[in-house]
């Protein structure tokens, strides 16, 4: 197992799981674009003060304009890794760059200041994500998804955030509550479900660990103030039950 695929598998088991479901040629490249997800999500818990978080998000927005430039990719798995999976897909650069500003948010204890912001952070931290995937699967039909990657993104989103009381409260806007956050989630997914089955099936790998998030949604509101925990089992057998429904 190489190092990016172990990454992914010990920090991001659902989309690990789901790169199986994708096509031997582009799960090595869907394994590099999780594992750099991974790499910024983990500065947030790796660093004791904010500056220092900056410091290494700024590392990765000067490896993203190094793989666009050209320039030779610094000595690290993940970011050369990256720099084929750009190439495959076709990877948008700003969408890269947004997703590592959007987490720039983490770092800090600001409040999000209304609906609007949260919205526009889950679609760059997660939507986003769900459609270089999808251009990594499918690039000529990955437009196709993208109305359904935004709405799916913020649903899962907010399913993960929600489902992590420890670092929760700055993503409740003022006057929005825990359960109102899960019904705007409910309502964005149902909305993401009745656009899924019109999407190629060969982009529907990007989509699998969306479904997981009513699973992840139904646990939270039975015991919010718990961390999010969901057996490994049941997850998996999850996705391969929507993967075969799906397919």
């Amino acid at each position: 197992m190489s190092e990016v695929e172990e990454i992914v598998r010990r920090r991001d088991r659902d989309r690990y799981l789901s790169t199986f479901f994708a096509p031997d040629a582009s799960r090595p490249h869907l394994l590099a674009l999780y594992a750099f997800n991974a790499e910024i999500l983990r500065v947030r818990d790796t660093v004791s003060e904010a500056n220092l978080g900056l410091i290494r998000l700024q590392w990765w927005r000067d490896t993203i304009e190094s793989i666009y430039s050209g320039a030779a990719v610094p000595g690290h798995p993940v970011a050369e890794a990256l720099g084929l999976a750009i190439a495959a897909g076709g990877l948008p650069r700003q969408a890269l760059l947004d997703l590592i500003t959007a987490h720039e948010f983490d770092l800090f204890h600001d409040r999000m200041p209304g609906i609007t912001e949260l919205e526009a952070y889950m679609g760059e931290a997660y939507s986003r994500l769900i459609m270089m995937a999808a251009m990594i699967l499918d690039r000529e039909a990955a437009g196709s998804a993208s109305e359904c990657a935004g709405l799916a993104g913020v649903a899962q989103g907010l399913s993960l955030v929600m489902g992590d009381p420890a670092h929760r409260d700055p993503f409740l806007p003022d006057g929005m509550s825990v359960q109102e956050a899960l019904g705007h989630a409910e309502n964005r997914l149902a909305q993401a479900m009745t656009l899924r089955p019109a999407l190629p099936k060969s982009v529907l790998p990007a989509f699998l660990p969306v479904s997981l998030t009513g699973l992840y949604l139904r646990k939270i509101e039975k015991a919010p103030d718990a961390p999010l925990a969901v057996s490994p089992v049941r997850r998996q057998l999850t996705m391969w039950w929507t993967a075969k429904r799906w397919g």
